[in-house]
C-alpha cells in the first residue's frame, strides 16, 4: 500500500490527504406558511433533527502517548499495560500521585477502575497532551512531566477494531464526576459519533481499554524527528515487531484547545 511522505497510509495523514470539502446542497425556497403562534409549531412540522455522522467520519484509531524511555519496558513485556500495572516499571510517569489516586477511585466499569485501564485519546491533538507540551503546570502532573521535552515522546496508534469489544469512551477526563462514560460497545460507538461532531469533545475525550493490549496491535508509532524514528525502528525490529514508524512533527507541538 502506498504511503505519504510522513509514512502514513492513504487517508490517515491530514496534511497529505485533507478531508474533502462538504458538498454544497441546493436550497429550495419553501412556500410561505400561514402565520401561527410562535409558541405553537405549525401544523405538520417537526423539530429539526441533528444529522447523524457517517461511519466513515468516526475515529478509526486511538492514541497512547508515552515517553521513549518507557519503550524498552513495553517491548520487554510485549504489551501495553494500564498505569496500575506499569507505573512501577515506567521510567517516566506523567501523572502525579493525586491523579493516580483519583483514577484509582473512579470506576470505568463495574469490574475495573479508570487506573486499571490503558488510557488512549481519540486524537493526537488531545487536551491533556497539549497541556503536557505546554509545560505540565499544576498538581495533575508529575515532576517528570514538567522536565520532559515533547520530542522525547512517542505516539502509539491502535486501530479501534482491534479493541472494539472492550473499548470504553468518555467525553472528558475519565476520573471527573461529571464525565459521561460509554462502557458498552453500543454506548462507546455513540460517544465516538458525538466526538466526531464536536472538536472540543474529540480533544477532551478518553478511550479506555481494561486489561492489556498486545504490542502487535500497535499499527503506527509517530515520532517528532528522523533521529527518533531510526531509534524506535531499530528497537521494534530487534523485537520482531512491524509497526509503522512515521515522523510527524505537528503532533509534538501544543495546539489550541477547542
Amino acid at each position: 500500500m502506498d504511503e505519504c511522505i510522513h509514512g502514513f497510509e492513504p487517508g490517515m495523514c491530514a496534511s497529505c490527504f485533507p478531508p474533502p470539502e462538504p458538498e454544497k446542497v441546493a436550497i429550495r425556497r419553501a412556500p410561505k406558511a400561514p402565520k401561527t403562534n410562535l409558541r405553537t409549531p405549525a401544523p405538520g412540522t417537526t423539530a429539526a433533527k441533528a444529522p447523524e455522522p457517517r461511519a466513515s467520519n468516526l475515529p478509526k484509531r486511538i492514541f497512547h502517548v508515552t515517553h521513549v524511555r518507557n519503550l524498552p519496558a513495553i517491548i520487554a513485556s510485549g504489551e501495553l499495560k494500564p498505569s496500575s500495572l506499569s507505573a512501577e516499571q515506567a521510567e517516566v510517569v506523567l501523572a502525579s500521585p493525586i491523579t493516580h489516586e483519583l483514577r484509582a477511585t473512579a470506576q470505568a466499569t463495574a469490574d475495573a477502575s479508570v487506573l486499571e485501564c490503558i488510557a488512549f485519546s481519540l486524537t493526537p491533538r488531545a487536551t491533556w497532551w497539549s497541556l503536557v507540551q505546554d509545560g505540565a503546570a499544576g498538581p495533575t502532573w508529575s515532576d517528570d512531566a514538567r522536565r520532559a521535552l515533547a520530542v522525547d515522546f512517542i505516539v502509539l496508534g491502535v486501530d479501534i477494531p482491534a479493541v472494539a469489544d472492550r473499548l470504553i469512551v468518555t467525553d472528558g477526563d475519565a476520573a471527573a464526576m461529571t464525565t459521561a462514560v460509554g462502557s458498552t460497545p453500543d454506548a462507546a460507538k455513540r460517544m465516538l459519533a458525538r466526538a466526531a461532531m464536536d472538536e472540543a469533545v474529540m480533544q477532551a475525550a478518553e478511550a479506555l481499554v481494561p486489561g492489556t493490549v498486545p504490542l502487535a496491535s500497535v499499527a503506527l508509532v509517530a515520532v517528532a524527528n528522523d533521529k527518533r524514528r531510526d531509534e524506535v525502528k531499530r528497537a521494534l525490529a530487534d523485537a520482531g515487531l512491524k509497526a509503522k514508524v512515521a515522523v510527524y512533527p505537528p503532533w509534538f507541538v501544543p495546539t489550541p484547545i477547542a
